[in-house]
């Protein structure tokens, strides 16, 4: 998110009385890039919001899985106005089967979360909730995640080192420093929505970069997902959608 633009879109929505209820950020192996916002922009966005008196919603889900680089600050911990609300989630930490997140925020804002979450489904699953808090007091969360770290990180490197290795000119990509994606740009003019149906008579297949966007722009963009599959399968895989970004040039 550029501040500038924010301010723009900000003051314009102002100018046609529309009243914006908060900005909602991935500071951290930002989905779909895998990015990381710097500390003097998570400022900016902070200082735009206290300016204009609305409310920020900081997504964390994948925070905890960092390989290298250093931590930026929560943009929750910058704030003396109340106004951040952050969100953790079990599920990309521990087990995607267990939907049970956290929140730090304003308790007032809290209290509302509450409500909506008791009209929804009551209360998140008593069973899970019990096995995760078993599983922290034993300390085993931050052991598994010291595991699950490395394996990522050794996966998004064998993934990088395919990509050097299979794909053609003018195709580039992000390198983050954690989480668990990475974006690819191809040459302008490629269109990602086409080539999916290619890619997939090939058995391979990718999150379209398109649907990430809101102005039908991202045509040429890719997510690549690095966590799930072993280094034999990431090779392979990449090797395939190489030679499909390749016929399709053609």
């Amino acid at each position: 998110m550029k501040a500038d633009d924010l301010e723009k879109t900000l003051k314009r929505l102002e100018e046609e009385n529309k009243k914006v209820k908060f900005i909602y950020v991935i500071p951290d192996f930002q989905n779909p890039a895998g990015i990381t916002m710097p500390e003097t922009r998570r400022k900016e966005i902070l200082n735009i919001a206290s300016k204009h008196d609305v409310l920020v919603v900081e997504d964390s889900p994948y925070r905890d899985i960092r390989f290298e680089g250093k931590a930026q600050r929560l943009m929750y911990d910058m704030d003396n106005e109340g106004r951040v609300i952050t969100l953790f989630t079990f599920s990309k930490i521990l087990a995607p089967g267990f939907r049970v997140a956290w929140i730090l925020g304003n308790p007032e804002v809290i209290d509302k979360f509450i409500m909506a979450k008791q009209s929804a489904d009551l209360c998140s699953p008593v069973i899970v909730q019990k096995i995760i808090a078993e599983y922290m007091k034993r300390g085993l969360l931050e052991k598994n995640l010291v595991n699950t770290i490395s394996l990522y990180k050794s996966r998004r490197d064998h993934m990088l080192a395919s990509f050097e290795k299979f794909m053609p000119e003018g195709v580039t990509w992000t390198r983050p420093e954690g989480g668990l994606f990475l974006f690819l740009t191809l040459t302008e003019g490629m269109d990602t929505d086409d080539l999916f149906n290619l890619a997939i008579e090939k058995n391979v297949a990718f999150v379209k970069g398109s649907v990430f966007y809101c102005n039908d722009c991202g045509k040429n963009t890719m997510r690549i997902n690095f966590s799930y599959c072993n280094n034999e399968t990431i090779s392979e895989g990449v090797k395939r959608l190489a030679d499909v970004i390749k016929e399709f040039g053609e």
